[in-house]
């Protein structure tokens, strides 16, 4: 008989945990929309499940549900790793548990375990491989209690909070079974189910022959120099969970005042991009970085390209437009490529200045936030050759705003100047890119 079942791990999981000397039967929910046959394979187990909720197939999870619910009835535990909107798949499995009410929660490493749990420390061990976790129920945990009451569903231990005390790890009985609700460690999820197998008698409170039972440790049974250590031990935990909560708040803080402007270049769209790109402009040192619309603002008329950036900047404004250096720049974005539109607009609105301010000494700048919706890193170069080639023909450039952002982290590192950054937007054409 399989003594542990995975479900919707990776075959490299499985073939860990049998050469640890675990028996182990691997199920994808994708391919258990049969209740029955998931029902065969549960009833086959010791009642020891691992599930990755929200990797498998809709169907799947629906078909599972009952079956495990009813098997924790007759005992065993079932061990939840929570990824991505896998929460309300939970539900699912444990029979529609109304209490669960999952918000994601943004930054998973940012909570604390409780000190006293039984598996503290391998979910410290794990806590730099932290992907995902959820606010478990809507309800905060007073500082210094580890327990929630969830209605009907009686009270469930916290095994861990979110920095503003909402559950987000939870240890439940069903019946005779138990189910442990845990955020996602990524790919050390099979380790942490290696060390619950181990110690799988410590969660359901019986003691290994030669083992002190799991009520051992309770402060409840301790003498006074042993609840001075507890003590000092809860004093120590309070101190670092204030030092945590501060070193948050002055991340947030830090990150309101100094990076949130940069990431609208990543995030942005319309004003808020353009703004995002002037104030950049800005911060890298241009002597003059105009607001196109501003300008004209008591002007009725198209005022075509975003921004306007003069060097010298000594003369007055109307007097530099006329024969300083300019370089136009006209934002866009765009969920997927730059259009052919958008990088044609750069010669037509620069012949249109040329003759209306007299002055020939002009560059057009095309900057955007294409494939807005994938994560930066992962953005594809969003010009093509033929825009590119055209761009440097007419001695205009094509920028994306991820290397316009890259390129400032590079300058608060350090790794390149403000000045060398400017230099690249006035002399390249075609892609402008700034070697990091």
């Amino acid at each position: 008989m399989a003594r542990v079942l995975l479900l919707d791990f990776e075959a490299g999981d499985r073939d860990f945990l049998r050469s640890e000397k675990y028996d182990v039967e691997l199920l994808k929910t994708s391919a258990t929309a049969d209740a029955a046959a998931f029902s065969r394979a549960v009833e086959a187990g010791e009642a020891f499940f691992v599930l990755a909720a929200g990797e498998g197939g809709k169907e799947g999870v629906s078909a599972a549900g009952s079956v495990l619910a009813k098997r924790l009835e007759k005992g065993g535990l079932a061990v939840f790793f929570i990824k991505q909107s896998g929460a309300a798949a939970v539900k699912d499995y444990l029979g529609g548990a109304d209490w669960l009410e999952p918000q994601e929660l943004g930054r998973p490493e940012s909570i604390r375990f409780n000190p006293k749990a039984l598996f503290y420390v391998p979910f410290e061990r794990f806590r730099a491989s932290l992907r995902h976790a959820f606010k478990l129920v809507p309800r905060v945990v007073e500082e210094g209690a580890w327990e929630v009451n969830v209605g009907p569903a009686g009270s469930l231990e916290v095994f861990a909070k979110s920095a503003d005390g909402y559950p987000v790890a939870l240890l439940g009985k069903m019946g005779k079974g138990s189910f442990l609700i845990l955020p996602s460690f990524g790919p050390k999820d099979v380790q942490v189910a290696q060390y619950l197998l181990r110690n799988k008698m410590l969660l359901e409170g019986a003691a290994k022959e030669g083992e002190m039972p799991a009520w051992f440790e309770d402060e409840e049974y301790a003498f006074p120099e042993i609840k001075a250590l507890y003590k000092q031990k809860e004093d120590e935990v309070k101190r670092h969970e204030q030092a945590l909560a501060d070193l948050d708040r002055l991340i947030q803080e830090s990150r309101k005042a100094s990076q949130d402007i940069f990431y609208k270049l990543l995030l942005g769209q319309g004003p808020e991009l353009k703004k995002a790109v002037l104030n950049t402009f800005r911060y890298l040192g241009w002597p003059v970085a105009i607001d196109v619309d501003e300008y004209w603002k008591n002007v009725i008329r198209d005022k075509e390209e975003d921004i306007w950036l003069i060097e010298p900047g000594t003369d007055s404004l109307e007097a530099s437009l006329r024969r300083n250096s300019l370089i136009l720049v006209v934002v866009r974005s765009d969920k997927n490529w730059a259009s052919d539109e958008d990088c044609v607009l750069l010669q037509r609105y620069k012949g249109r200045r040329m003759q209306e301010f007299g002055n020939t000494n002009m560059k057009a700048v095309l900057v955007g936030n294409y494939f807005l919706e994938t994560e930066p890193k992962l953005r594809q170069n969003p010009f093509s050759k033929l825009q590119t080639d055209e761009a440097a023909k007419d001695g205009n450039g094509l920028l994306s705003t991820w290397e316009l952002f890259r390129a400032v982290k590079a300058e608060k590192e350090g790794a390149i100047t403000k000045e060398a950054v400017r230099e690249a937007v006035r002399k390249m054409t075609g892609l402008v890119t700034f070697g990091i």
